[in-house]
């Protein structure tokens, strides 16, 4: 007679492999979803990105995926935000009294550590479609600009309040000019961007650009 185990052994591998597909949920899957989204932005670029060719990345069902993310660009859009994150722990930051401009500054730009190597290669292929995907080009703006952008205003706002920021250095201009230089470094420069590469474009280009002017020494009487 055979013991209970040997069920298991008689089992297709292809029954197996289904039990562990359909165990393998929330956040597990999600995740796997995702690091097949980059896998396949990698190789193939947006304009061939299928959601069947990330189904077969991750081992899932397109079911799994279509009851999540409708279309291809809702799945890319998340994953890109879920990989490298909002602003939200900045923003959380600004109610913190210890923490000066520039240090929210750093926080806020070492988010663009992560853009480097194949995540790089990703961000280039979703730049590169934004010139010819007017939609795409708006889901990026919204989700991943207008919040880094607000970001950024909010903590020049609070230097002004704290009167480390001149007030007219407030503006979406200046606002602008730290993500830019580290964009422009990680994607198309390719150059990797390191925590102290970020510190040192904060300390000698942002804040000396941004900051108060030091006050005139009083004349002796």
């Amino acid at each position: 007679m055979k013991g209970p185990t040997d069920v298991t052994a008689e089992l297709p591998v292809c029954s197996l492999a289904g039990d562990v597909l359909r165990r393998r949920r929330g956040d597990v899957l999600r995740d796997a979803i995702h690091e097949a989204v980059f896998e396949e932005l990698a190789c193939v670029g947006y304009a061939g990105f299928t959601i069947e060719a990330v189904a077969a990345r991750a081992k899932t069902g397109k079911a799994s995926i279509y009851r999540r993310w409708q279309t291809k660009q809702d799945l890319v859009m998340d994953a890109f935000c879920t990989r490298f994150g909002g602003p939200g722990d900045v923003v959380a930051s600004l109610a913190d009294e210890t923490s000066t401009t520039r240090d929210l500054l750093v926080q806020l730009g070492s988010g663009i550590c992560h853009m480097s190597g194949k995540a790089a290669e990703v961000v280039r292929a979703v730049a590169c479609e934004v010139t010819r995907d007017p939609e795409l080009a708006q889901a990026v703006e919204n989700q991943v600009y207008v919040p880094k952008r607000a970001a950024m205003l909010a903590i020049l706002e609070r230097g002004v309040q704290r009167h480390e920021v001149r007030p007219d250095a407030a503006t979406e201009l200046f606002g602008d000019l730290l993500p830019a230089i580290l964009t422009y470094r990680a994607i198309l420069m390719n150059r990797p961007v390191t925590e102290s590469a970020v510190a040192e474009i904060v300390d000698r280009l942002i804040m000396p650009l941004v900051g108060q002017e030091p006050e005139p020494p009083t004349a002796s009487p």
